[in-house]
């Protein structure tokens, strides 16, 4: 299949592939000549996406560095040049410039510049293409769809000027979007391999499309070094995922997604430092390769300031672009802009594990000298060494709002602050701009606590139909992992829930939930419908679920779900894992359309101090208000 034109690949000499894809009969009843097969990824990873080394198949084709498909000599950089016969219909991409399909039927590529391997992809697609500024923007599509491609087209425009101005010139000819054959989330040197639905859903324009237009910068042109950790999921989600979020007023909501996320799934059995992180393939992985990797950029952004982080990221572009960068790399960089040592940041960030835990302790409040003077200590509870922190206080007074940051480098830290005005509260990190790990009255319960639970009690309703308990078992069935393990009882076998784990209430007529939801502010129970937090869903042809604190344990969860149909149960069991940060949703139908998601409101983050006179805690604190900070980019008007 493959007659390459030299015979080993060199990092200061080009390969060049000349490839033909023949119905050849080779491998049994597949006449097609690679068939690895499409594999699940590891058992926690929520996309639930599928991979393969290789496929060449009538539906299309994948070849990665992985399947081998081109002959190898270890580590290093490449550049290449491909030449490949291409089917009637077809078009296949790969990095760099070149065409997919010219007039003879060939589809010829040259890398441009260094890279770490190989892609080639394609099919049966249409394409589209525009001018994105010296950019060729590209869309192809296995189903014509002028409209979807237009609005691809203008989004790929628009995220390339943004990062131009950031960080400096794409390093590509052509920017591609191409739909796979069947769901994927892959970034390329110069194109990005989405799925069918992926690249369909409304949210994704602003979300994953962006990600991947950046990889370009970090990840596939700036590479990565993996035996020293994988630095460019962190950097590129916080210039993506984050920075939209960002645009939208919304960061501060973002981050403490990014830190529930962590709570909710990283124990101290699945922790790592980022040194080890090389791919996600877990919720566990994801939550700290790109998780507390973004949280640290994000620390250094606060440490450092925003006109020296976006030096910062044009320097580590000019100087490290062709290259595989490391984390040392990476510090190099920051320490030549902030001129300072920052090996003790690094040191916390980037090989250590766990995070710290923080608590304030008020000693007084006393005015003094027309003013006030606030007394306390700040502490790190967590097991282990302190970490260093410069952690962000704002107190509320009855004047203005005032911000203060302190530098903590010990497990206590005492402090007093002078105050022009009385003070009515004091709120610590309350922009969540620190990697920490949250105290659980911090954020509502959620979906994602009871996923991120070692051990599960699933509660059957003794009364069920043999029909509906055999749907509910294959339901936690489902669920079942080797970091993930459910315990089935009935709600006639045990009389109390138990302290120590998180619950699965399962089915309407469970008699734990009336008598644990019934009385919960934001719940309410009729006869035909369910009420959560003022949005109704009702009984009939819905399904919801809502989780509560555990009575017991505030660090753990109790989650109920009632379906109108066994057949709604198979479904709840794929889409719930995606649904991590929300406390109560509901669904409509058997293709279950989501209809209601949200959190509950949370009001007693012991990181809240009210510092008002005891007889007036009980009136409610008037809402904090920060100042809105500028994001590090705006997309061109």
């Amino acid at each position: 299949m493959i007659g390459p034109a030299g015979k080993q690949l060199l990092a200061d000499r080009p390969a060049e592939l000349l490839l033909a894809f023949r119905r050849v009969g080779r491998l049994g009843d597949n006449p097609w000549d690679v068939d690895f097969g499409l594999g699940e990824l590891a058992e926690e990873y929520q996309r639930g996406f599928r991979e393969t080394t290789g496929i060449v198949s009538p539906e299309g084709v994948y070849l990665a560095g992985n399947g081998f498909w081109y002959p190898q000599t270890g580590r290093g950089l490449l550049t290449f040049t491909l030449t490949a016969e291409v089917p009637a219909g077809w078009h296949l991409v790969s990095q760099g410039s070149g065409t997919s399909r010219d007039e003879a039927g060939r589809a010829r590529w040259e890398s441009g510049g260094p890279m770490d391997e190989i892609y080639l992809v394609g099919g049966p697609l249409t394409r589209y293409h525009r001018p994105a500024g010296e950019i060729a923007a590209e869309v192809y599509l296995h189903a014509p769809d002028e409209a979807l491609a237009g609005r691809y087209l203008a989004a790929t425009a628009d995220y390339l000027e943004m990062y131009r101005r950031l960080i400096g010139p794409y390093p590509y000819g052509k920017f591609a979007l191409v739909e796979n054959f069947w769901e994927t989330g892959y970034g390329m040197p110069s194109f990005t391999l989405l799925g069918p639905q992926v690249i369909r859903l409304p949210f994704i324009l602003t979300s994953s499309y962006p990600h991947e237009i950046l990889h370009n910068w970090w990840g596939n042109s700036v590479f990565v070094d993996y035996e020293s950790g994988n630095w460019c999921e962190g950097l590129t989600a916080y210039l993506a995922d984050h920075l939209i979020q960002e645009q939208r007023g919304q960061g501060e909501a973002y981050r403490r997604d990014v830190l529930q996320r962590y709570r909710n799934y990283v124990r101290e059995a699945h922790d790592f430092p980022l040194t080890e992180f090389r791919a996600r393939h877990s919720a566990a992985t994801e939550a700290v390769g790109y998780g507390r990797s973004l949280m640290g950029f994000h620390m250094l952004r606060r440490m450092l300031g925003d006109d020296a982080f976006r030096a910062w990221a044009v320097r580590l572009y000019q100087e490290e672009r062709g290259r595989q960068a490391s984390f040392a790399n990476l510090r190099r960089h920051f320490e030549a802009i902030a001129q300072r040592d920052l090996g003790p940041f690094f040191h916390d960030w980037i090989e250590r594990t766990g995070a710290a835990e923080l608590a304030v302790e008020i000693a007084a409040v006393e005015p003094r000298d027309g003013e006030y003077e606030l007394r306390g200590r700040l502490l790190q509870k967590q097991a282990g060494e302190p970490f260093r922190l410069a952690v962000p206080i704002a107190i509320q007074t009855a004047g203005a709002t005032v911000e203060t940051t302190l530098s903590m480098t010990a497990a206590e830290l005492p402090f007093t602050l002078r105050l022009p005005a009385a003070p009515l509260a004091l709120h610590l990190d309350p922009a969540f701009d620190l990697f920490r790990r949250l105290d659980p009255r911090e954020i509502p319960p959620s979906i994602g606590q009871l996923f991120g639970a070692p051990e599960v009690l699933a509660v059957l309703p003794a009364g069920a139909a043999p029909e509906e308990a055999a749907a509910w078992r294959a339901l936690v069935d489902s669920w079942q992992a080797p970091a993930h393990t459910l315990t089935l009882t009935t709600d006639a076998e045990i009389t109390e829930l138990p302290a120590d784990r998180a619950v699965w209430l399962l089915g309407r007529e469970n008699r734990f939930a009336a008598r644990l939801y019934g009385d919960r502010a934001g719940v309410m129970i009729g006869k035909d419908e369910l009420a959560l937090q003022g949005e109704t869903i009702p009984f009939a042809g819905h399904a919801a679920v809502a989780v509560v604190r555990h009575p017991a344990d505030p660090e753990a969860a109790v989650g109920w779900i009632v379906a109108d149909s066994t057949e709604m149960l198979a479904g709840l069991g794929r889409k719930l894992p995606h649904y991590g940060k929300y406390s109560f949703l509901g669904f409509r139908g058997a293709e279950l359309t989501n209809t209601v998601k949200g959190q509950w409101e949370t009001t007693d983050s012991p990181l809240v101090v009210d510092l008002r006179p005891a007889a007036k805690r009980d009136e409610p604190l008037p809402p904090l208000a920060l100042p809105p900070r500028p994001p590090l980019a705006e997309l061109p008007r």
